[in-house]
């Protein structure tokens, strides 16, 4: 933990904050911390800080916020990702929050399970965005979609410019001109049917090439989002 996030619920109009559960053990146990410290603190969407401890016990921390930043602009890039497992999922969810990307959208393929799309993760899922936002530093949460369909996911982002497709490929293709945004496709565990590839590449996805080795897929996430943040200039 980073940077402490509250919900803006969690804190009053004097800037208190009532908090219980993990995050305040995190304050006691692992930061060590006590009454009268300060912690780097922030509000979701609205703003950083520091956050005084007025009080701290097992399991329970009074902080006041005061917040002094406003909120960092996300990249402007967008993760795609075949539906996968909900372990693989919430590490994805998490890293790409980390990384203060815009957004993140999961797609349903044919080699995929059908179940991922309805797996209980996504009861939960915004905690894994803050916890991944917590590790960044930052106090924004990308947008989650989930589509119902390649097609659908095809259709929806047709318009957008920096649209890539990283797949296995000995050698990456030319880099695509320079754009002030990205959309970038990864497969899931099982990849993509030979119709599928077809059907990215025909509604204008240019691929790249990630190497010959075989990546899990949040590996191919982390890889290419690095990439391409490198190569829109914001690394």
């Amino acid at each position: 933990m980073n940077l402490l996030l509250c919900e803006p619920d969690e804190v009053d109009s004097g800037g208190q904050a009532e908090l219980k559960g993990p995050r305040a053990e995190h304050l006691r146990k692992i930061l060590r911390l006590k009454a009268g410290d300060s912690v780097a603190a922030g509000i979701i969407g609205q703003g950083t800080g520091k956050g005084r401890i007025e009080s701290l016990s097992p399991g329970y921390a009074l902080l006041t916020i005061h917040v002094t930043d406003p909120p960092e602009p996300l990249y402007p890039l967008s993760l795609a990702v075949g539906m996968v497992r909900p372990i693989q999922t919430r590490r994805i969810l998490k890293t790409a929050a980390s990384f203060g990307i815009r957004e993140i959208c999961f797609v349903p393929t044919a080699l995929g399970e059908a179940s991922y799309r309805e797996a209980k993760i996504w009861d939960s899922y915004r905690d894994f965005l803050v916890e991944g936002a917590s590790q960044g530093g930052i106090c924004s949460l990308p947008e989650v979609l989930r589509f119902a369909s390649l097609e659908e996911f095809l259709e929806e982002t047709r318009r957008r410019d920096g649209r890539i497709l990283f797949d296995l490929a000995d050698t990456a293709a030319a880099p695509p001109e320079k754009s002030r945004e990205a959309l970038i496709l990864i497969g899931s565990e099982r990849g993509w049917t030979g119709k599928e590839h077809r059907e990215i590449l025909d509604a204008g996805f240019q691929l790249r090439g990630l190497g010959r080795r075989i990546l899990t897929t949040e590996t191919a996430c982390t890889a290419a989002t690095a990439l391409t943040l490198r190569e829109l200039g914001l690394f």
